[in-house]
């Protein structure tokens, strides 16, 4: 190991081999992929930043997003680009109730109730945090629900064609990929999460828009 007169330490092939718990030659091949920064000394000897070597090990051991989960993200908003697009939406009575501030609104809110769904799905967040973040989103939906004066009913409405995107993508997967795919997340598991999260979403949603300060 060197240090540059910066502070900065410099790692042989073999030590930053033992940092990463591989083998150097996989380090070599990820320095001549520059998937992994390098330089030589004078000598032609490989020398690695002991800060980029730290940062791939972090990067190694950060769990990687189930590549189902993500797709079933991907399905759910692909329908609701559709149902803008075809004109699905402008056909139901209550999405004339909301304004475009409304609209855009609830847009970006359900981008976080797919990301709350996606960290659900890989397992990476504790049940009560996870709850917690949708009792707060729920509690975001009624405050819009109420400084856009539209009807709870409506709203509520809003957020079950929302969740019905979310299960009829949820069952197409299973029809296409199988219940028991070892790839996928055990679909089962996963649907009955989703209820859980949506299911503080919605009476959040009710209580929020009730106790509106300002008259529906």
């Amino acid at each position: 190991m060197a240090a540059s007169q910066s502070g900065e330490e410099w790692l042989s092939l073999r030590e930053a081999a033992e940092i990463l718990g591989i083998h150097p030659a996989t380090v070599r091949l990820w320095a001549d992929r520059n998937e992994l920064p390098s330089r030589r000394t004078h000598g032609g000897h490989r020398r690695f930043s002991r800060a980029d070597i730290e940062a791939r090990v972090r990067q190694e051991t950060e769990p990687k997003p189930n590549p189902a989960a993500q797709l079933l993200i991907q399905s759910v908003m692909g329908r609701v680009r559709i149902a803008f697009t075809d004109g699905t939406l402008k056909n139901l009575s209550w999405y004339a109730h909301f304004d475009e501030a409304a609209r855009d609104a609830y847009r970006q809110l359900g981008r976080r109730v797919l990301e709350l769904l996606l960290r659900a799905l890989n397992n990476g967040t504790h049940q009560q945090e996870l709850s917690r973040e949708a009792i707060q989103l729920g509690t975001e939906y009624g405050t819009i629900t109420c400084k856009s004066h539209v009807p709870v009913a409506d709203a509520v409405r809003a957020f079950l064609y929302f969740r019905t995107l979310i299960d009829e993508s949820v069952l197409q997967l299973v029809e296409v990929r199988g219940p028991h795919d070892h790839r996928d997340i055990p679909w089962i598991e996963g649907l009955h999460q989703i209820q859980i999260i949506t299911n503080e979403i919605l009476p959040a949603l009710i209580e929020a828009a009730q106790n509106c300060p300002y008259p529906l």
